[in-house]
C-alpha cells in the first residue's frame, strides 16, 4: 500500500486522533467512534511506522487527558463492543481489527514512557463512566478474556484472519513491558497486562492448544486478504546488533559473551502463514514468564505465582491417543488439558527447524512436556527431527555460541534415551547433500551424529574455546558410544585426532596454540584451565572406552584408526589421571598389532588400507571381550538449574523484536542495549545479540549410582 493512498486517510484519522485525546469526555454515541474505527482501508495494510508516527503523535495530549475525560476507557470498550458483534457477522470484523490496531499502536506508546502504576490506570474501570455503560467484570479482565476468545473461538477465514493477527499482536504489545525493565523477573505488579494474562486460568490450555494447532497447520492468509509488507525497494537493509546489558547474577553462572542470532526487517508476509509465526512467538513469551515468587515463604509456589501456560505445556496431551472434545472445537480436553495431533506438530517442527522460534519451541517441549519427548523417542523416522538439527549444527561457523548451545542441549536430551541412541545407528540415509567435506553415502544417521559432534568439539577447541560447549558436546558423544556400529574410517580418525589431538600438549609447557596462557592469568587460572582440559580428555577417552568394551566388533574402522594414530596416545600413558582408562585402548594395539604383522607374510600383502581393514576384520569376527577390564557406563543428563529466565526471557523477545512488522522502539529497551551496525546485509543474514550472561545449564554425570556429579555446562 503506497503513500499515495496511505497519506490522506492517516491525515483524516488525526484530526479524530485529536478529539479522541483532548481535553473534552467524548460521549458514546459521540460520531467521532463511528468514524474512527469506520476506515476505508484495514490499518494493518498500511506502513505500520506511518501508522505509528500518526497516533503517538496525540498520546502526550492523551496521557494528560485521559484522568480526566477516561476517553482511553471508552474506546476499550467500544473495541469490545465491535469484537463481540463481529463474531456473527464478518462485516464489522474490519472495524473490529482497526479498533485492536489502534489500541495496539497507543498501548506500545504508553508502554515505553509509563511507569506500571501509571499504565494500570489507563486499563482500570472508568469512575465517571455512566452507570449503564460499567462493565460487569474490571476491565482489563474483561479485555484479556475477549481478546483470547478471539483466538480460540473465532474462525480464522476472511476477514477473520486479520483480526486474529492483530489480536496476537496486541498480545505481544501488552507483555512488551518486559523490553523496557532491565531484570528478566519482577515482583508481580511490575508487568500489569502479562500479570493478569497469568491470572486467566481457564483459557490458558485454550490457547496454547490453539497456537500449537496454527504451528503445526499453518492457516495461510486467505485470497484477497492483504497484510502490509515492505516493498523490494525499500531501505530495509539497516542491521542491528543488540547488546544485553549486565544483569545482577548469583556468582556462580558463567560470565561469558554468548550471542543470538536474529533478522531485523523480516516481515511476516515472508512466511506462508503470518497467523502461525506471531502465534508461535506469543506463545514462547508467556511460556518462559517467570513470575518472582517475592516474599514468599519456603514451600510449593502458590497459585498467584504459578503460570498457567507453562502448566499447559507440561500436561500437554495427543489428541489421536486419548479421547477429547478437543478436535471438535471446543478448545480443550473435557478436564481442561491441552491437546493436539503429535504426529501433526513432530512433522511441523521437522520442517521449520530453519528457524529459531522453532528450534526454541522443540527444546521447551522435549524439556517441558514428557509426553512429547516420549512420542519423538520412540518415532521410527528420527531423521525428520534430527537431519535438520544436524544440518544447522553443520554450519557451525555462522552460529552463534548460544544457538549452538540450543542445538546441542536438545541432541543431549535426545541422547540420554538409549532407544533413540540405538534407533539412529538403524536408519540409514541414502545420501547427505548438504555435507561438503566429502561425499557420504548410504551412512546411519548415527554416524552422521558422531561426525558432527565431533567437527563441533573441534571447531569449538580450536575456535571458540568454549568449556561448556565441549562440554554439552561430549556428554552427547558419550551417550551415543555404547550403541555406535559400522563407523566410518573418517569418524574413527576424528574420534582421536579431531578430539585428543588439541589437548595433547597437557604435558608441555603452556605456550601451545591450545593453552596459551592470558597475558594476566594468574597461577590459580592456569591450573584451573590445565584441570578443565584433563575432564576433557579423561572424557574423551572413556568414550572411546565405550565403543572398544560394547561393541568393537561392530567397529572395524575404530580399530583401523588406533592402529592408524596409535602414537596420539604417548602423551597420556604417563599422566595420572589417564593411566587406567587406557589399559583397554592398549590391549587392542598390541592383540591387532600382532595379528597385523603376523600377516604382512601372507602373499600379495601390500600393506595398503584394504588389506589392514581385511585382517581386522577376520580377526574380530573371533574377538574375546573378556580380555578388556569393564568400567562403569558413562551417561549424562540435561537439567535446567539456576535462574534460566534470565537467558530465556531476553532471548525470545530478541527473536520478537526482530521477526515482527510492529515498529518496535529500540531506545525504549532497556532488557538489552541497541547499537546500530555499520554494515550493511541481506534481508536474510544473520544479526548478532550478545548476552552477558546465560542460564545455569548442567549435565548430570551417572556412573551406575545413586550418587551423580553435575557439571557446569
Amino acid at each position: 500500500m503506497g503513500n499515495a493512498v496511505s497519506e490522506p486517510v492517516l491525515q483524516r484519522h488525526l484530526v479524530l486522533l485529536s478529539d479522541f485525546a483532548g481535553d473534552q469526555k467524548l460521549d458514546q454515541d459521540n460520531q467521532v467512534w463511528r468514524q474512527l474505527f469506520a476506515l476505508p482501508v484495514p490499518l494493518s495494510q498500511l506502513p505500520p511506522s506511518q501508522v505509528e508516527q500518526h497516533v503517538t503523535g496525540c498520546c502526550d495530549q492523551l496521557v494528560s487527558n485521559n484522568g480526566r475525560t477516561q476517553n482511553f476507557q471508552t474506546l476499550l470498550l467500544k473495541t469490545l463492543d465491535l469484537i463481540a458483534g463481529s463474531q456473527k457477522n464478518e462485516a464489522r470484523a474490519t472495524a473490529a481489527t482497526n479498533g485492536v490496531y489502534l489500541l495496539r499502536v497507543l498501548f506500545k506508546r504508553l508502554s515505553e514512557s509509563l511507569n506500571a502504576v501509571q499504565l494500570a490506570a489507563f486499563s482500570t474501570d472508568a469512575p465517571y463512566m455512566a452507570a449503564d455503560i460499567q462493565p460487569t467484570a474490571p476491565l482489563l479482565d474483561q479485555l484479556l478474556r475477549m481478546l483470547l476468545k478471539v483466538l480460540t473461538v473465532f474462525p480464522t477465514s476472511g476477514q477473520y484472519y486479520l483480526l486474529h493477527v492483530e489480536v496476537v499482536n496486541l498480545l505481544l504489545v501488552l507483555t512488551s513491558t518486559q523490553l523496557y525493565s532491565t531484570s528478566p523477573s519482577a515482583p508481580i505488579g511490575s508487568h500489569p497486562f502479562i500479570d493478569a494474562l497469568m491470572q486467566q486460568r481457564q483459557l490458558a490450555p485454550q490457547l496454547v492448544q490453539q497456537a500449537l494447532k496454527h504451528y503445526s497447520f499453518r492457516p495461510p492468509l486467505p485470497p484477497k486478504v492483504q497484510l502490509w509488507s515492505p516493498s523490494p525497494d525499500a531501505d530495509n537493509k539497516g542491521v542491528l546488533r543488540l547488546v544485553r546489558s549486565a544483569a545482577a547474577s548469583v556468582l556462580w553462572l558463567p560470565f561469558r559473551a554468548y550471542t543470538f542470532l536474529i533478522r531485523l526487517g523480516f516481515s511476516q508476509t515472508d512466511s506462508t502463514s503470518p497467523l502461525a509465526d506471531s502465534s508461535l512467538l506469543l506463545l514462547l513469551v508467556l511460556i518462559n514468564h517467570s513470575p518472582q515468587q517475592a516474599h514468599v515463604q519456603q514451600g510449593p509456589p502458590q497459585p498467584h505465582f504459578l503460570n498457567p501456560y507453562q502448566a499447559a505445556i507440561q500436561g500437554l496431551q495427543d489428541s489421536e491417543d486419548v479421547g477429547t472434545d478437543a478436535e471438535s472445537g471446543r478448545g480443550q480436553t473435557a478436564s481442561g488439558i491441552s491437546a493436539v495431533p503429535f504426529s501433526g506438530l513432530y512433522n511441523a517442527l521437522g520442517a521449520g527447524l530453519d528457524q529459531e522460534p522453532s528450534v526454541l519451541l522443540l527444546y521447551v517441549l522435549l524439556h517441558k512436556c514428557h509426553k512429547f519427548q516420549q512420542y519423538v523417542l520412540v518415532r521410527s523416522d528420527a531423521d525428520t527431527i534430527l537431519l535438520p538439527l544436524l544440518h544447522r549444527l553443520y554450519n557451525t561457523s555462522y552460529k552463534t555460541p548460544s544457538q549452538l548451545y540450543m542445538l546441542l542441549i536438545i541432541i543431549l536430551i535426545l541422547s540420554q534415551d538409549k532407544g533413540f541412541s540405538q534407533n539412529v545407528q538403524e536408519v540409514m540415509l541414502g545420501s547427505v547433500p548438504w555435507y561438503k567435506e566429502r561425499m557420504l553415502q548410504k551412512t546411519s544417521l548415527g554416524s552422521l551424529l558422531v561426525v558432527l559432534l565431533l567437527r563441533t568439539a573441534h571447531y569449538n577447541m580450536s575456535k571458540l574455546k568454549d568449556v561448556y560447549m565441549h562440554q554439552n558436546t561430549l556428554a552427547a558423544l558419550a551417550n551415543v558410544a555404547p550403541h555406535m556400529s559400522g563407523m566410518y574410517q573418517r569418524i574413527g580418525r576424528r574420534s582421536q585426532s579431531g578430539s585428543l589431538a588439541p589437548v595433547t600438549p597437557l604435558g608441555t609447557p603452556l605456550g601451545t596454540p591450545y593453552l596459551t596462557p592470558s597475558p594476566s592469568a594468574s597461577p590459580g587460572q592456569l591450573a584451573a584451565e590445565h584441570a578443565v582440559y584433563a575432564d576433557f580428555m579423561r572424557t574423551i577417552l572413556e568414550i572411546i572406552n565405550t565403543i572398544i568394551t560394547t561393541g568393537l566388533r561392530q567397529n572395524p574402522e575404530m580399530v583401523y584408526a588406533l592402529l592408524h594414530r596409535q602414537d596420539v596416545f604417548e602423551p597420556f600413558r604417563m599422566h595420572a589421571r589417564f593411566a587406567d582408562i587406557l589399559d583397554n585402548v592398549q590391549v587392542v594395539i598390541d592383540s591387532f598389532n600382532q595379528k597385523v604383522d603376523s600377516a604382512q607374510h601372507r602373499e600379495g600383502w601390500s600393506g595398503s588400507v584394504t588389506d589392514v581393514l581385511g585382517i581386522i576384520k577376520e580377526n574380530l569376527s573371533s574377538w574375546q571381550s573378556d580380555r578388556l577390564s569393564r568400567q562403569e557406563e558413562l551417561r549424562f543428563s540435561y537439567e535446567e538449574e539456576g535462574a534460566p529466565q534470565d537467558f530465556f526471557v531476553p532471548y525470545v523477545w530478541s527473536l520478537v523484536v526482530s521477526s515482527t512488522t510492529i515498529p518496535w522502539n529500540l531506545q525504549a529497551i532497556a532488557l538489552f542495549q541497541p547499537v546500530t551496525s555499520p554494515h550493511v546485509t541481506s534481508p536474510h543474514e544473520d544479526v548478532h545479540i550478545a548476552s552477558q550472561q546465560l542460564q545455569q545449564l548442567t549435565v548430570e554425570q551417572t556412573n551406575g549410582s545413586d550418587d551423580s556429579a553435575k557439571h557446569h555446562v
